[in-house]
């Protein structure tokens, strides 16, 4: 009987810190979904800024006179607020795992009862994470690019004589 040992541990998993705490992410470029799930992330919330936004402007068309907001508009605003937020909390946590968001801002969570992220948070949240991504990527083609030519230096074609026919002199 054989014994094997399928051992292919690399260094492609990377470390994220997220805060001063100590909590963590790990991700690999070698992950065939980490860029989709990073990118189509980062468009739903675009996505979702826009509507939240133009949910925004109509409010203010609904109600124009600003020096004497009602409770509706106000309400109005802080709701598709809350909620672009609350969906941005589970973009970011489908992105990179549950509970990404609250690590990231583990300090206000604990510090506040009942926080949610605001917009500009998730923009500078994404803001600082682009880059990372982006050298993860960049890092992960430059190693299949020196792995590929590896390979290919063990199987460089031997020269080849001519085969010979039995029997010819």
């Amino acid at each position: 009987m054989g014994k094997y040992n399928l051992d292919l541990h690399d260094d492609s998993l990377d470390e994220i810190s997220l805060n001063k705490y100590g909590d963590k992410i790990y991700v690999s470029g070698d992950d065939a979904s980490l860029w989709n799930r990073f990118y189509d992330g980062y468009r739903k919330i675009q996505c979702l800024s826009d509507e939240t936004r133009k949910k925004l402007e109509g409010f203010e068309k609904e109600h124009p006179d600003t020096e004497n907001e009602d409770f509706d508009q106000v309400e109005g605003v802080i709701k598709s607020r809350t909620e672009f937020c609350e969906k941005a909390i589970a973009i970011i946590d489908d992105i990179f795992g549950a509970g990404t968001a609250r690590k990231s801002f583990r300090e206000y969570y604990e510090s506040i009862p009942g926080f949610i992220p605001d917009e500009n948070k998730f923009a500078a949240f994404f803001d600082v994470m682009s880059p990372i991504i982006e050298d993860i990527f960049k890092r992960k083609m430059d190693r299949d690019k020196k792995e590929s030519k590896q390979r290919m230096e063990k199987y460089k074609p031997q020269e080849h004589k001519k085969p010979q026919r039995k029997g010819a002199k």
